[in-house]
């Protein structure tokens, strides 16, 4: 089949660089419809042509809005639909910020985070509510794509869209990357470079930043109480780019200051997961958290809250590691138990991991491109 010949589709999405979740997406989802028999082409703000090029597409960058606010958004999707009306793609996907007839990937839903972190939604005129709720209530999607449960039943509520339009699509994870094996290479050596002595616990959240999302004042607290009941038996690695001082003070403030460890974002963090003896997502919200799955795959314990997206994989066969994010006490009850009892912790480890094959890349591969087949043939 010729260039010429092979049907169009385009990636919608303003900005496309790898360390991000949702660029991620986009360049696996590139994939999916080259494997179908698309050309693919990537329409950002910002990006990175080469890593877009080796991806298998073209990128095409729109001019950006020079101001901050909701007008930059709209503006994007302005830009891009100009550009669908003159090159009339088989296949708009969107991430968020354009209207399509075709499918709307959606990575967060800042109402329900704003509700959960501060008690209230956002209002009409916030930067990325206005467009979200402008693309989610025009409904001129045939599918909207989520990254969990929890994101499907809030946009059936909130915008009331139909369950059958809303695809649930968890993320997957690299397992050349994130596997026991090398996740636990050098684990001693890790250890002792975090000053982490050889009879102690390490119990770690490991994120990309914004720790109030993340409720990092919820772990602080929680390492106090488990401090409590295991004096000096545990360390605690918090792992983010974000301003820590605030946590860091309230360490000191409940006497723990000593026992913690602070790390910003790091390479190799397969390493980091495959150090913790117990690996914690306390957040507020998470609207699926690949940290924790990938903490899975190389065969650590995890416990995650309630608003975490990646523990409706776990809620059903391990309640016991799905807690409410405010409730410090059963946290470092439950941690307690864990830590010791080490048959139970290895027995995890080797659970977990199994089931996060479950969700490997090519496993959600598979997937993506069923469901992109099946959207091609509607």
């Amino acid at each position: 089949m010729t260039e010429h010949a092979r049907p169009l589709a385009a990636v919608a999405i303003r900005q496309v660089e790898k360390s991000t979740g949702a660029s991620r997406n986009a360049l696996e989802q590139t994939a999916a419809l080259i494997a179908l028999g698309y050309q693919v082409v990537i329409i950002a703000e910002r990006g990175n042509a080469a890593l877009v090029e080796r991806a298998g597409a073209k990128l095409v960058k729109t001019w950006r809005w020079p101001f901050k606010g909701a007008r930059r958004r709209f503006w994007f999707n302005r830009r891009v639909q100009a550009w669908v009306s003159r090159h009339s793609p088989a296949l708009l996907i969107s991430h968020g910020d354009v209207e399509t007839p075709d499918v709307v990937y959606l990575h967060n839903c800042v109402h329900l985070a704003s509700q959960a972190i501060h008690g209230h939604g956002l209002p009409e005129h916030h930067e990325v509510a206005a467009i979200h709720d402008h693309v989610l209530r025009g409904k001129r999607f045939r599918r909207v794509a989520v990254n969990s449960k929890m994101m499907g039943n809030d946009l059936t509520t909130r915008y009331d869209i139909a369950s059958d339009r809303i695809d649930i699509s968890y993320p997957g994870y690299d397992p050349v990357q994130f596997n026991p094996e090398r996740a636990h290479a050098g684990r001693e050596d890790i250890r002792q470079s975090l000053g982490v002595m050889p009879d102690e616990f390490l119990v770690g959240v490991v994120t990309s930043g914004n720790f109030t999302k993340r409720n990092v004042e919820g772990f602080v607290k929680l390492a106090a109480e488990l401090d409590q009941m295991l004096p000096d038996r545990c360390r605690f690695l918090v792992v983010g780019k974000d301003d820590a001082s605030s946590y860091q003070n309230l360490a000191q403030r409940l006497g723990i200051a000593g026992r913690f460890i602070w790390r910003s974002t790091v390479s190799e963090v397969e390493r980091l997961y495959g150090a913790l003896d117990i690996f914690m997502l306390p957040a507020h919200i998470e609207e699926f958290g690949r940290v924790a799955l990938e903490a899975m795959a190389c065969g650590t314990p995890v416990m995650l809250s309630s608003g975490v997206g990646c523990a409706e994989i776990l809620e059903n066969r391990y309640p016991e590691l799905v807690l409410n994010a405010m409730d410090t006490r059963k946290w470092s009850q439950n941690a307690r138990e864990l830590l010791e009892n080490s048959d139970r912790r290895h027995v995890l480890s080797e659970e977990l991991s199994a089931l996060a094959k479950n969700y490997s890349h090519k496993q959600q591969q598979e997937k993506l491109i069923a469901e992109f087949k099946a959207l091609g043939a509607e």
